[in-house]
């Protein structure tokens, strides 16, 4: 496409000079289209009708000087190139005016020898104004380009901060804050090191952000989230220049939902294995115990010798203990539906206290109940809420044994669209390295032969199945509160059966 030719207005009010002036423009080139104005009147009004490239302006003009003329010329068109032609040694003039926004200056001489010279100066004020026009886009992209860039940064769904190399958080993203509870940006000249959970993982970043300029570093650490709170963390760390300086670039991704996950995946597939297992071994068991219990039975019936007798009853009782034993590692490891009714939890939990009133009584536990009464009916598995209630008070009361003063405390409650029972007790704790095993199969404090370590466990399938939350607390020398979040559940919803569940109402 053909550039357009180039529009340029004299101003001067001398005809005979200002004629002067087009002819020596006009004649240097063919593509300057010229037009005239013989005032100040006749220059506003062209600009208002008219789009032009260059002003060349006379400074004697008759109603107002030039540099009166060209201040009203730039409030109306503030890039308007504007040349001033003063008179022979008026320089200060010409200063000023370029002061004012003059792009250059020519003197005018009496022998009117400037006209060679305007030309090429016409030629160079529309070069410098070309460049001045690229140069004002360039820099209007760059100020888009920088402002798109920290939007997408604002908004990303991760955590992204920048520092310098002594970690001194220099800016933070919308999510970063979020992320770390400081909406308030008092994260701003902070160090980030100072979020870390602990002095090994502050040293890890102090090492990530040490590391060599131009190299990207991932690591997974514990920071600190709101309300203390810990987060799992994947934090990615790079380099960029500034202006001659190195800043890091640091996004941090949140893992803590997902390795909750990762790990509530892990344990059931654990719990599913250890279960295969114990289901195949108590099998075979069971069917080496079902002769000896039938035998023992006939030899009883078949003598009658006082003493063969007594020795064949140790024999049956030993025999049933070790099917007691056998059946709850079946039940541990045999799948079952829940069969759900409602009921009121304060009696399930009341039953449950029965069960174990007299091993209570036996180890002088005061037992203290907080009962929230008329609560609504809880929808769940009956037998299967009683066996935990039942498990957790006997864990609770074998913690206290050894203790002069016992004491377990049960309290029901609402939480918003959750039943909560929880159990405590102050006896000895769990130390904080094993408080990840506590619901492992298998896994127990006690001495050998006081416990298998299934309660709790089995605690934690049947609160999985029941879409519940189950959560420990313990603290060594204090105690230990296991709390219960079972949700409750619709009535009318409830009595639709799905997935073949057996229902009760």
């Amino acid at each position: 496409m053909r550039k357009p030719k180039t529009k340029i207005l004299i101003v001067d009010d001398n005809k005979d000079h200002n004629d002067l002036q087009k002819d020596a423009v006009s004649e240097s080139s063919n593509d300057y289209i010229i037009s005239q104005a013989l005032g100040s009147d006749e220059c506003l009004d062209a600009i208002k009708d008219a789009q032009f490239d260059l002003i060349i302006l006379d400074y004697t003009l008759p109603n107002m000087n030039g540099i009166e003329l060209m201040d009203r010329i730039k409030s109306l068109k503030p890039d308007m190139p504007i040349l001033m032609v003063t008179g022979h040694g008026d320089e200060s003039i010409a200063v000023d005016a370029m002061k004012r926004g003059a792009c250059d200056y020519l003197a005018k001489t009496p022998d009117m020898s400037f006209l060679k010279a305007l030309p090429i100066v016409v030629k160079k004020a529309l070069k410098q104004h070309e460049l001045s026009l690229e140069k004002k886009h360039l820099e209007e992209q760059v100020r888009q380009t920088k402002d798109y860039l920290a939007k997408i940064i604002e908004n990303a769904g991760e955590a992204v901060f920048v520092t310098d190399l002594s970690g001194k958080v220099l800016s933070v993203n919308r999510a970063g804050q979020r992320l770390f509870g400081a909406l308030n940006g008092s994260l701003i000249k902070g160090n980030i090191c100072d979020l870390a959970k602990d002095k090994k993982d502050r040293e890890e970043l102090n090492r990530a952000l040490s590391a060599g300029i131009g190299e990207t570093t991932r690591i997974d650490i514990q920071m600190i989230g709101p309300e203390s709170g810990t987060l799992e963390v994947s934090v990615c760390i790079s380099f960029i220049e500034v202006e001659s300086d190195f800043q890091s670039i640091i996004i941090i991704r949140d893992m803590t939902e997902m390795m909750d996950m990762q790990q509530k995946l892990i344990e059931r597939e654990k719990l599913a294995a250890i279960g295969e297992l114990v289901g195949s071994v108590a099998h075979e068991l069971n069917n080496k115990l079902g002769p000896i219990l039938g035998y023992a039975e006939l030899l009883q019936r078949s003598t009658k010798e006082d003493k063969a007798k007594q020795r064949l009853r140790v024999i049956e009782d030993s025999a049933l203990k070790a099917k007691s034993i056998i059946e709850a590692l079946l039940g541990f490891s045999r799948y079952r539906k829940p069969l759900r009714s409602y009921f009121n939890l304060n009696k399930v939990l009341r039953d449950a206290i029965s069960l174990m009133e007299f091993q209570l009584r036996k180890n002088d536990v005061q037992l203290e109940l907080h009962l929230t009464e008329n609560l609504p009916d809880l929808f769940a598995d009956s037998v299967q809420i009683q066996q935990i209630l039942v498990n957790l008070l006997k864990n609770a009361c074998q913690a206290t044994q050894g203790l002069d003063s016992k004491k377990i405390e049960i309290e029901t409650t609402m939480e918003a669209d959750s039943m909560v029972f929880s159990v405590r007790d102050n006896g000895v704790g769990i130390p904080e390295f094993n408080l990840g095993k506590v619901f492992d199969p298998f896994f127990t404090t006690q001495k050998s032969g006081k416990g298998a370590g299934l309660g709790l466990s089995v605690a934690y399938g049947i609160v999985k199945e029941h879409e519940g939350d189950i959560i420990l607390s313990s603290e060594e020398a204090v105690g230990t509160k296991i709390t219960v979040r079972l949700p409750i559940c619709d009535r009318h919803a409830a009595t639709q059966p799905k997935d073949g569940q057996e229902v009760g109402v």
